[in-house]
């Protein structure tokens, strides 16, 4: 195997030279722990127990990290729902100028990158707090009456500067859209669903503005809607106004008359009723009246939102695409390493190295700049978790199954242990980058880790590339760089 491989130690040097050169000759830091690396692995073969005992060590470092790491995270997630606070034309104006800021970011980035989309709309954004239109949106479920009422608002017009839309049922997608509209008129004709909840918080979430209407309630017994409207105000609580929650009957109906005659005998018939609307028309007069400036400012809010989220999308294409060669660089060098040091033990010390160099170099193309240390700190914290997890087990074992194929391959355990390293590191460098590009970007220099989220994007990667045709991908592309 030694023969084969295309990273050697050069004593003269002090270095591994070969595909490895192109970064360790220019990362001293990192040159140093895989130095340490290679006199660990001579001291080995004289000092066996010292190193098994070191051995020990390790591992109960880790598991003592992940005991603690387990108990953090546990406190963490007891964490209660965000508290919505009420939008401000300043605040407002903040996300326009955080957008600007993201914009100016990515031109420097990106210069060769077209902006004026983006530079077009943010100024027609800045430029529309006096509009003097509103839109209505009519949304809910199946036959609640959505294009009765529209119908009927179309006539009687609370406002001539509204304009009237009738959306799908979003509420019962896995992913809630955001309608565009300054106002929302949610129909039910029953008592809330699970779903239809999570779309009302998500729309104070959003800032959206939103009218609960009670429809078709002549289709209930008068107790049966009072017990009803009243479920549906526990369950809003103080998320909602309480003049927000309103009842109506959108189409005409029909009323059982009894009519009791002086003879004894009741004379009974049915008897049509007009549409009811007159509270929502009076609290839509409302609204419109007092709140106009308001509802302007939570959609302009939520568009700046939406072009912030596209131009910062944009930037992290970017930055992953200067991101993923050095990773690969990365996961080569451990690969090589492995082969090189034949001790388990020794191959998570050089391992170690190598994700804290590479955690450092990948936080400056974020904007990050951690120091070594803190690229100790991400690296430890990255390994432990991985081990907390079961993560690099179950690689190893979906590695070792795919290469007992080829009986030559396997033989050598050098292959396994090389593979591996590459492939844990790369899950370490992608759940890193991943992690970064979720990062507020008012939070750089800001080099606090979140627990919470740096698992849960070592997760999502684990998962993302453990189908077993990506692992084959990446072994063939192994046996070739080393086979």
């Amino acid at each position: 195997t030694a023969g084969r491989m295309s990273t050697r130690y050069n004593h003269k040097e002090g270095l591994f030279e070969g595909q490895a050169v192109g970064i360790t000759g220019k990362k001293p830091i990192l040159v140093a722990g895989l130095g340490i690396s290679f006199v660990l692995w001579l001291g080995e073969y004289l000092h066996q127990e010292l190193v098994a005992i070191g051995e020990w060590g390790i591992m109960g470092a880790i598991a003592v990290g992940s005991g603690f790491w387990w108990w953090k995270n546990r406190v963490q997630s007891l964490d209660n729902s965000p508290k919505i606070v009420n939008l401000s034309l300043e605040t407002v104006k903040k996300s326009i100028a955080k957008t600007e800021t993201i914009i100016d970011l990515l031109a420097k980035e990106a210069p060769n990158f077209d902006l004026s989309r983006f530079e077009a709309q943010l100024n027609q954004l800045s430029a529309s707090f006096d509009r003097q239109e509103l839109k209505i949106a009519i949304t809910g479920g199946k036959n609640v009456g959505k294009t009765t009422l529209k119908e009927i608002l179309e006539i009687k017009n609370p406002s001539k500067n509204i304009s009237l839309i009738e959306t799908e049922a979003l509420f019962k997608t896995t992913e809630t859209t955001v309608i565009d509209a300054d106002l929302i008129l949610f129909l039910i004709t029953g008592d809330l669903t699970n779903s239809q909840w999570k779309f009302l918080q998500k729309c104070q979430q959003n800032h959206q503005r939103y009218i609960l209407i009670f429809n078709k309630q002549d289709q209930y017994k008068p107790e049966d809607k009072a017990l009803i409207f009243n479920q549906i105000q526990q369950r809003l609580g103080t998320q909602t106004n309480s003049g927000d929650l309103i009842t109506i009957n959108s189409g005409s109906y029909k009323i059982k008359v009894r009519q009791h005659q002086e003879d004894g005998t009741v004379k009974e018939w049915e008897q049509i009723q007009p549409p009811n609307i007159t509270d929502l028309i009076n609290h839509l007069t409302t609204i419109l009246a007092q709140e106009k400036t308001s509802l302007v400012c939570s959609s302009i809010w939520r568009e700046v939102n939406d072009l912030q989220q596209q131009v910062k999308d944009r930037l992290n294409q970017v930055r992953r695409d200067r991101a993923i060669p050095i990773i690969e660089q990365y996961q080569w060098v451990a690969a090589s390493t492995a082969f090189a040091n034949p001790v388990a033990s020794l191959d998570l010390l050089a391992t170690f190295a190598i994700t804290t160099q590479m955690v450092v170099d990948l936080s400056g193309i974020y904007q990050q700049k951690f120091t070594f240390e803190q690229g100790q700190n991400i690296a430890g914290t990255m390994g432990k978790l991985m081990v907390q997890l079961g993560l690099v087990e179950l690689s190893t074992n979906t590695i070792v199954s795919l290469l007992k194929s080829n009986a030559v391959t396997y033989i050598a355990g050098g292959t396994v242990q090389g593979i591996s390293a590459a492939y844990l590191t790369r899950l370490a460098g992608l759940s890193f980058i991943e992690y970064l590009q979720e990062q507020d970007l008012d939070n750089q220099g800001k080099n606090a880790i979140d627990l919470t989220k740096l698992t849960e994007k070592i997760k999502q990667v684990f998962q993302k590339n453990q189908r077993t045709v990506l692992v084959q991908e990446f072994v063939k592309k192994a046996m070739v760089r080393y086979g």
